[in-house]
């Protein structure tokens, strides 16, 4: 096995000044005394990331018909780049289920993505070496506070919600369901929902996982080049509001 297997490779990047964010899907930047508009493929609130002046990595994607002709893939940080792009988790478990190389499921394999259940899409369908059907939904995670504290969502995630919710139905019946927080830096130690901004999702995420669905985390090394998988990180579901 290769290690571009489990990896994944990032288009030629280049530096920006975050100016401004106009809207959730827009960041307005600038590059060599010129300002631009990019794309930013994170609906999320980022505001923690998103400070005036940071350093971004963006690439040039001419399109035609767009409004914008760039896009934003990653934030510097004082700990490390951070991936704002929501596509890159998806797609590093997609290829590492396709090598056999995702951490903690080199035994399982993948059977399709984008699956149809009840009124809802998960992102994997799997299966284990006896034949078992698994389900899996990936959530991206960019937010870390305080000492390596990884807390998701950044902003309320009613989608969030409902599939924790449904995976919570499906393990009910019986199947092995799993949701996998990849978070995209490698600076966290600990992963914990966000009880302070969604305590919806929170509280629905405790009980799926009591009721048992299974939750994996693990973070990411990232460079200005690719993105590969770092460590595994523990889990604390407890509503820290009340400690």
């Amino acid at each position: 096995m290769t290690d571009s297997a489990c990896r994944v490779h990032l288009p030629p990047l280049f530096e920006a000044r975050f100016i401004e964010r106009p809207n959730r899907f827009l960041i307005r930047c600038n590059v060599n005394g010129k300002t631009i508009d990019a794309h930013l493929p994170d609906p999320g609130r980022l505001k923690e990331l998103l400070i005036p002046g940071v350093e971004l990595l963006i690439e040039h994607t001419p399109r035609i018909g767009k409004k914008t002709q760039y896009t934003v893939h990653l934030v510097n940080t004082p700990t490390g780049y951070v991936s704002i792009n929501t596509r890159y988790p998806n797609l590093l478990v997609l290829q590492s289920l396709q090598n056999h190389c995702l951490p903690g499921f080199q035994d399982y394999s993948l059977v399709r993505s984008e699956v149809p259940v009840e009124n809802h899409r998960l992102d994997f369908e799997l299966k284990t070496s006896s034949g078992k059907q698994v389900f899996m939904e990936v959530k991206s995670v960019t937010l870390v506070e305080g000492d390596g504290i990884a807390r998701f969502p950044d902003a309320v995630t009613s989608r969030g919600k409902s599939h924790v919710e449904l995976l919570e139905k499906l393990v009910k019946k019986g199947i092995e369901t799993w949701v996998f927080f990849v978070v995209q830096r490698q600076d966290s130690r600990l992963l914990t929902p966000h009880w302070l901004r969604d305590p919806d999702f929170s509280s629905s995420l405790q009980n799926a996982i009591q009721s048992g669905v299974k939750l994996a985390a693990h973070t990411c090394r990232i460079s200005k080049e690719s993105i590969c998988w770092n460590l595994p990180i523990p889990y604390d579901l407890k509503d820290y509001r009340y400690a």
